[in-house]
């Protein structure tokens, strides 16, 4: 070998000197020697070269617990699909939220509780957390709640001026504000009602034209052409202008071409439960509500819906055993008498299901209602009995099925 190739000769040429290849075959691992390899770095560490390493590999004991962490899961055997049905891949989970998804507050992050929070402290949630809370939860079961058919709700007391109008628009208001649509407000009332004035909106058209039409239909756009549209996504279909009276069959007609498109049903009604129109209502209801003043002529009109529905028995009796009352105040001086002697009537009657809903202004003017500006301590009292219509719905439904 020259100088040159001396001088700049590779590391490890001095040990690869003598080398005599021999049959590979011949060598195991165990064969290969251990060298120590001087590298470049502050402490000339001693590391072991990759072959040393592959031999450690080679020749190691397997350990137990190794080989049965290694070992390959159990195949466990998928039933069986129809034919022609596709086959999702192995291994790739399917995404469902349906239940997954709730509305809820959120914890305070500002003021005092908020400090203690970020500190690291685990604070009760406060009274407006916990009122919070349950709103979410309402709005939740308001939203996710699902139906096999159309549902019907009917705002009822033979006396009027109790707010069975504005009660039923905020109801058919605040399902569709929170469903995103898909109910609809309608006047069943034998007599032509206030409803049309109270909505938002004047449709052209109404109830008897819509009963006039009503064969006619074929589509969610024709059907548009009878309703008013309300800022909250819900539908009203009133009374304009003059027309007959309503009887059951015409209520039946109008009820079975509604629930082709909404899956929600409000009806506000008139001030007659014996008549064929308020009969025939009755056919297609499954959660009655009652608003009722603290007032005597109030009260007795409600006792006397209830007595009345009680006589006629079956559905309507029903009905009249699960009914929901809502206490309704409208900013007229009340007797604290009175209101306690309601307390009694209510209980008296079998009530279990009792809602109340503050004075609001914008109710009180007796003008175009529109959801979105009720007092926020209105809508949540709305939310509240709405929720717990959707709540009696479920468990009808579900009884039913």
């Amino acid at each position: 070998m020259s100088n040159i190739d001396g001088q700049f000769s590779f590391r490890g040429a001095a040990r690869a000197q003598g080398y005599v290849e021999e049959d590979t075959a011949a060598v195991s691992a165990k064969d290969i020697p251990r060298v120590p390899q001087k590298v470049d770095n502050a402490d000339n560490a001693e590391v072991s070269t990759s072959e040393q390493r592959l031999a450690e590999f080679q020749t190691r004991e397997p350990d137990p617990e190794e080989s049965k962490a290694s070992e390959p899961p159990p195949v466990v055997s998928e039933p069986a699909t129809a034919p022609g049905a596709p086959v999702a891949p192995q291994g790739i989970p399917s995404v469902d939220l349906r239940d997954g998804r709730r509305e809820t507050a959120e914890k305070a992050s500002h003021g005092w509780r908020g400090v203690m929070r970020n500190m690291g402290f685990n604070m009760k949630p406060s009274a407006a957390e916990i009122r919070a809370a349950e709103l979410g939860s309402a709005r939740s079961l308001i939203r996710l709640s699902q139906w096999q058919r159309s549902v019907g709700v009917l705002v009822a007391n033979p006396k009027g001026g109790v707010g069975k109008t504005p009660l039923a628009l905020a109801i058919g208001g605040c399902f569709a504000s929170i469903r995103g649509g898909g109910a609809v407000v309608v006047e069943v009332a034998d007599d032509a009602g206030a409803l049309s004035v109270r909505a938002e909106g004047r449709a052209p058209v109404g109830v008897a034209e819509l009963l006039r039409d009503v064969d006619e239909i074929r589509g969610a756009g024709h059907l548009a052409g009878y309703v008013s549209q309300q800022t909250s996504y819900a539908a009203v279909i009133g009374t304009v202008g003059d027309r007959a009276a309503l009887t059951g069959a015409d209520v039946h007609r109008i009820t079975h071409k509604l629930d082709e498109f909404y899956p929600v049903r409000v009806m506000d009604t008139g001030n007659q439960p014996s008549s064929s129109a308020f009969h025939g209502a009755l056919d297609f209801t499954d959660v009655l509500v009652i608003p009722v003043l603290d007032a005597l002529d109030a009260l007795q009109g409600a006792m006397q819906l209830l007595r009345h529905l009680h006589q006629l028995g079956g559905q309507a009796q029903y009905l009249a055993q699960n009914a929901i009352v809502v206490r309704t105040h409208d900013g007229r001086p009340e007797d604290g008498e009175i209101s306690a002697y309601a307390d009694e009537l209510i209980a008296q009657a079998g009530i279990r299901a009792v809602y109340h809903v503050p004075v609001d202004r914008h109710i009180a003017e007796r003008t175009t209602l529109s959801y979105g500006q009720l007092a926020p301590a209105t809508t949540d009292a709305i939310t509240r009995l709405t929720a717990g219509i959707v709540a009696q719905l479920n468990t009808e439904l579900r009884k039913a099925q």
